[in-house]
């Protein structure tokens, strides 16, 4: 009965496209109910719309150099460019719109696995799974990052589009390296990607594309590194607790998707990913044990290696695995073993998904792609699922986060967030202005006004110092987003002197709760404030609950007094 359903849906080619289009409405509903024209927590967004006052006073020479300038140790041109364009078009800069470009690109990489799905000839169900891995929200921050997100998305972009043109069009050798320069000018890893399309002509027999991607490799290489002053610390190898981390640092990197949720995870939880990502290294060296002699005999030209979809999904592979690398060598030291499950890594989990699939695809016999395909399908779109349930509140909570922080920049020119990138209150006003924030937690009511009016009594279920953060929690009950998700309740802390606005962070339910009841959010939520943020006072505490885009202030009754 199975292998006749089987049978019976193979042949509705409509039903697969279907199936293919749900995981991309999933993603653009996720953006349209989330992305916000507001900064992002790390003030990234604020760093490069400074070029734009720079940009149009400088000569040539000067121009180049403010869109190469590092950042931090990356040459972002291609970000960089598109906030010109759009300032320059529209003379402002809505931060929403370099997350659409940004996530244009993530889904125009489709259309490069797509083509590359072609040249296997098989029925479009076999692509299905590959719409439901790439289209999943696990890496939320990448999504919502205003500019950042042009240096991850494009930069994978261009990368794909680099190694296609290598892998299927190898004649073309200057198309792929044009795709590898445009990497390059990305995002710092994009340059790994020249190595790559050197050994992907070497395995494939073109020594003649090998030796012109070896000397652009050292001319584009010799560019980016002029004025190259690192910043940030290496991997100490006679450290042990650092090399520790750094093992199962890379290979959680790679398995990273396996935690499901990209923050909270306990350390055991992120070990589990490490193992993970072991197996899936493994999994890729067992699928191509049968390759290795035809890819060595194609590199000392003995016969041309003629699997170009399996030469495409391994140097797909091979460049996420040098990324895991060079990350595990620059950030293990700054960010430690935690930092390397980060929230806009995990695209590159998903990449070596993709890169095993086509892999399965192009090298397995079409009995077992036949058997086996079912399964795979079912498991991306039971990932793709669990992935939505799992990261939608942090990416919920990781936008009320930016809405908080700009907030609390606005009106504390003492706050640490503007001390630790060296810009004052002046500067930061006036490279807001170029994105016209709606600052929507000052709406109806003044920040600085000495009294503020409250609408009622609303008193906290929680206030209590944990670690170094200052809690306030209300848990009694449901506060629903009705206009988007700038909705919620925020907690004020204001003195004669400062004013501060905490997010609200909600938690979302077990799984079975959601099936069983049809919710999401748990009831209540959390602010917290960490003390080093708020200067020594006495704060009266205020709810400010927006709901359908309109503010109501509450008293609580309560106070916090900051001694430190």
């Amino acid at each position: 009965m199975f292998s006749s359903f089987l049978r019976f849906v193979r042949e509705k080619s409509w039903l697969a496209w279907l199936l293919c289009l749900i995981p991309v409405l999933i993603y653009i509903w996720v953006f349209k109910v989330i992305a916000l024209n507001v900064n992002y927590v790390a003030f990234d967004d604020i760093l490069i719309l400074g070029i734009i006052p720079e940009f149009s006073k400088a000569d040539l020479a000067g121009k180049w150099k403010l869109l190469t300038t590092l950042f931090p140790e990356h040459r972002l041109v291609f970000s960089r460019s598109v906030i010109l364009l759009l300032e320059n078009t529209f003379g402002t800069v809505n931060l929403v719109w370099p997350m659409i470009i940004a996530n244009i690109c993530w889904a125009l990489c489709t259309l490069v696995f797509y083509r590359a799905f072609r040249h296997l000839r098989l029925s479009v169900w076999y692509f299905v799974p590959v719409m439901w891995l790439w289209f999943n929200i696990q890496s939320f921050e990448n999504i919502f990052w205003g500019v950042s997100s042009l240096c991850n998305f494009g930069v994978i972009l261009f990368v794909l589009c680099a190694l296609y043109f290598a892998a299927f069009k190898p004649e073309r050798a200057a198309v792929s390296l044009l795709f590898a320069v445009a990497a390059t000018f990305t995002y710092g890893n994009g340059l790994m990607v020249f190595p790559v399309i050197g050994l992907l002509f070497l395995l494939g027999g073109y020594r003649k594309q090998f030796f012109i991607t070896l000397a652009t490799t050292l001319i584009i290489a010799v560019i980016y590194f002029i004025d190259f002053t690192p910043i940030t610390q290496n991997l100490d190898f006679s450290n042990p607790q650092q090399v520790k981390e750094g093992f199962f640092g890379f290979f959680g990197f790679i398995g990273s998707w396996a935690t499901l949720s990209a923050y909270g995870t306990p350390t055991a939880g992120l070990y589990k990913a490490s193992v993970m990502g072991m197996l899936m290294i493994a999994g890729l060296l067992l699928l191509y044990r049968k390759q290795y002699v035809p890819l060595w005999n194609s590199t000392w030209l003995k016969g041309r290696y003629a699997n170009q979809t399996a030469l495409f999904a391994l140097a797909i592979a091979i460049f996420t695995g040098i990324t895991a690398l060079a990350l595990t060598y620059k950030r293990i030291p700054t960010d430690t073993f935690e930092g390397m499950f980060k929230g806009r890594y995990r695209m590159y989990s998903t990449l070596w998904c993709i890169a095993l699939y086509f892999g399965f695809l192009a090298i397995v016999q079409n009995a077992a792609r036949r058997k086996f395909a079912p399964g795979m399908l079912v498991a991306a779109i039971v990932m793709n699922l669990l992935l939505v349930h799992s990261n939608f509140a942090e990416a919920v909570n990781n936008r009320r986060a930016a809405i908080a922080q700009e907030f609390n920049a606005r009106y504390n020119a003492d706050w640490l967030g503007i001390r630790m990138f060296s810009m004052d209150q002046q500067h930061y006003e006036k490279i807001r202005s170029y994105y016209r924030s709606a600052d929507p937690l000052a709406e109806n009511w003044n920040p600085r006004a000495d009294s503020v009016s409250c609408d009622s009594i609303y008193p906290p279920d929680e206030i209590g110092l944990l670690g170094e953060h200052i809690v306030i929690g209300f848990h009694q009950d449901f506060f629903k987003a009705e206009k988007d998700y700038s909705d919620g309740a925020y907690v004020i802390l204001k003195s004669t002197e400062h004013v501060y606005a905490a997010q609200p962070n909600q938690a979302s339910v077990p799984l079975k709760t959601t099936l069983r009841r049809g919710m999401y959010f748990n009831k209540g939520i959390n602010a917290s404030f960490h003390s080093a943020n708020v200067e020594p006072g006495i704060y009266k505490i205020y709810l400010l609950v927006r709901k359908n885009g309109q503010n109501t202030l509450y008293c609580t009754g309560k106070t916090w007094e900051e001694k430190q």
